[in-house]
């Protein structure tokens, strides 16, 4: 892409739930910066605003809960009539509890079921419309490595996201059969530095295990462009390792669980001694619009040729 042409997103109308925080304020950043309209979803009307604000391109935001079918349909309706139609919506909005399944309440993983699973769900049901009116639009989901492979402590986590990808494909299907004009894409990103991990539920009130080496929230925002402005593809991973990982659990499902199994002790032993300050994510909303959670990152070198591949293109290099 050259100075002289504009943003690969100019003019597209695009609507995030999450918005306010993690990767869903990543992906506003990014693809305000790449010239799309912009409308935010979230619980928080407070961090909503804020974010908004240091967002370019941020035509408005609207607070709803996407557990709540009917206010997600609203809010849905709204961003579409404020932004005068939509040409994608990236659907991210998550919360969850962490620890061991036979110490969780059960409250706690039905709510994580629900944040992670039915929110989604909603979303969609409520995006499809307004997608399809358009003439063709493209539904992004926000999934996880979670979704391809085991991950202990985030048993009802990694149902969610393994239901997320189910729903997804089966949707693009369904899509197809219709005849709808409207695209699926995942991205499944392994784990990345956001403030989900501080903000879990954990049934002892004490902090996951610092992570190192974990992805950053950007390299995921560029994945979803990538996704916006070259739709085709179902499925991205970001990240090498983890495209790694799904494979070979793909082959040799019994023996990832051997190896995982004896690694996850070793991890729940090296949690944070620190208590968990403030509310999780299941009881309230994001209070400040933050990308980052402060974590050791590494980038996503996948993800970061595809992009210069992608702006290679563009720019007719």
């Amino acid at each position: 892409m050259t100075e002289a042409e504009p943003p690969r997103l100019a003019g597209q109308r695009v609507l995030i739930t999450g918005g306010s925080s993690g990767i869903g304020l990543a992906c506003a950043e990014r693809l305000g910066r790449s010239g799309a309209r912009l409308a935010l979803i979230a619980r928080g009307p407070e961090a909503l605003e804020e974010a908004c604000a240091r967002v370019r391109n941020c035509a408005g935001v609207f607070a709803a809960d996407a557990t709540d079918a009917e206010a997600i349909g609203a809010a849905v309706e709204r961003a579409a009539a404020l932004l005068g139609g939509l040409d994608a919506v990236v659907v991210n909005a998550a919360a969850a509890a962490y620890g061991p399944f036979a110490a969780m309440a059960t409250d706690d993983y039905r709510s994580t079921i629900e944040s992670a699973l039915l929110g989604p769900m909603n979303t969609a049901r409520a995006a499809l419309a307004p997608l399809s009116a358009g003439g063709g639009g493209r539904l992004v989901f926000i999934g996880s490595v979670a979704g391809r492979v085991p991950v202990p402590w985030l048993t009802a986590y990694a149902a969610a996201k393994h239901g997320v990808r189910g729903f997804a494909r089966s949707l693009a299907c369904e899509l197809r059969a219709l005849e709808m004009p409207v695209s699926v894409a995942v991205v499944n990103p392994g784990p990345v530095d956001t403030p989900f991990w501080e903000r879990v539920r954990t049934p002892d009130r004490r902090l996951p295990p610092k992570l190192a080496g974990v992805y950053s929230p950007a390299d995921v925002a560029a994945e979803v462009e990538r996704a916006l402005a070259s739709p085709g593809r179902l499925e991205r991973t970001v990240g090498g390792l983890m495209a790694a990982c799904a494979f070979a659990d793909a082959l040799a499902p019994n023996l990832t669980v051997r190896v995982i199994g004896p690694l996850a002790r070793f991890g729940w032993r090296r949690r944070d001694r620190r208590p968990a300050s403030g509310a999780d994510g299941i009881a309230a909303p994001a209070r400040r619009p933050r990308s980052r959670g402060g974590l050791s990152t590494r980038p996503s070198v996948l993800t970061r040729l595809r992009t210069r591949r992608l702006s290679s293109s563009s720019s007719g290099t």
